[in-house]
């Protein structure tokens, strides 16, 4: 029996072999109920291959995953039961409209028919589809289709919502809009995705995957403090060949910008270092414009880890 007292998903040494290629190397980790979860990595990471055999699409080599205490593998019915997949490939039926491609998907998990009428409704409402309702679904702008596999993966009402690169392909402002509606949404959310700034916005925690493996897992604030360092921009009032040689020496990483004009100087502390940075500069008798510490981004550790 599934146990609603168990977290929505638990990876337990989960593992997928092709061959000699190693896809997912052992992977542990839970997911607790209502969290926004972001599964991020490059492409080929592995992540889609677990989504894949979380959901029953590919049997896993070695270990095993469970939703609400249920096996993926032996118990794949009662674990579909709570599971809604938006995939990143769109899958609609071309003989069907809007209206229609929400109420066949909902009548093929076993949704009663009047309630697949009202729940059809309910969602193309909340995703601002509702005058859409007739149309072709070949004819809907890119966000509109990505919205519609929201919905769809909704009809069922499920406790756990899986959004394979929810926002690829879209233009920033619809991108955006997208982010508002998942927000809305009161369910336990399982992400992956490429785009760091979105995990960063969205998650309440972030695992980091890359070749087939969990690297950190975090939440992007404690995933941030842990790169550990800031970027110190400076601009100067005249344009210069090199980076100054005081600012070329251990303890400092610097890199002179395209134009000249800039330097960037990787530290610990920007805080701390940003006087004597100023003063290695006027020592070089270079007149200083500006300068701007950035905190640690969440890509930053990405790209340290990955």
């Amino acid at each position: 029996m599934s146990d609603k007292n168990s977290n929505p998903i638990e990876f337990d040494g989960i593992t997928k072999r092709y061959g000699d290629l190693l896809a997912v190397n052992s992977v542990n980790f839970d997911i607790s109920e209502g969290e926004f979860f972001g599964l991020l990595g490059p492409n080929g990471a592995g992540k889609t291959t677990l989504i894949n055999m979380l959901i029953g699409l590919v049997s896993p080599s070695e270990g095993t995953a469970y939703v609400y205490g249920s096996d993926i593998v032996e118990q794949y019915q009662r674990v579909h039961s709570h599971i809604g997949f938006a995939p990143a490939e769109e899958n609609f039926d071309r003989e069907f409209n809007v209206y229609e491609n929400l109420k066949f998907h909902g009548g093929y998990f076993g949704v009663p028919t009047d309630e697949q009428e009202a729940r059809a409704k309910k969602y193309l409402k909340m995703f601002d589809l509702w005058d859409k309702r007739k149309d072709e679904t070949y004819k809907l702008s890119t966000g509109m289709r990505r919205k519609l596999l929201f919905a769809r993966a909704l009809m069922t009402d499920p406790d756990i919502l899986i959004l394979d690169e929810p926002t690829s392909g879209l233009d920033v402002e619809t991108r955006n809009s997208v982010h508002d509606y998942l927000t809305e949404l009161d369910r336990t959310i399982l992400l992956t995705s490429h785009q760091i700034e979105e995990a960063e916005k969205l998650c309440d925690r972030v695992a980091i995957m890359d070749e087939g493996e969990i690297l950190a897992i975090e939440t992007p604030k404690k995933l941030k403090h842990r790169a550990g360092t800031d970027r110190v921009e400076i601009r100067l009032a005249e344009k210069i060949r090199k980076v100054p040689s005081g600012l070329d020496q251990d303890g400092f990483k610097s890199a002179l910008g395209e134009e000249g004009y800039t330097i960037e100087v990787v530290v610990p502390n920007g805080s701390e270092a940003v006087v004597e940075i100023s003063e290695k500069l006027f020592e070089e008798g270079l007149e200083i414009e500006s300068i701007d510490i950035k905190k640690s981004s969440l890509e930053d550790v990405f790209l340290r880890l990955t």
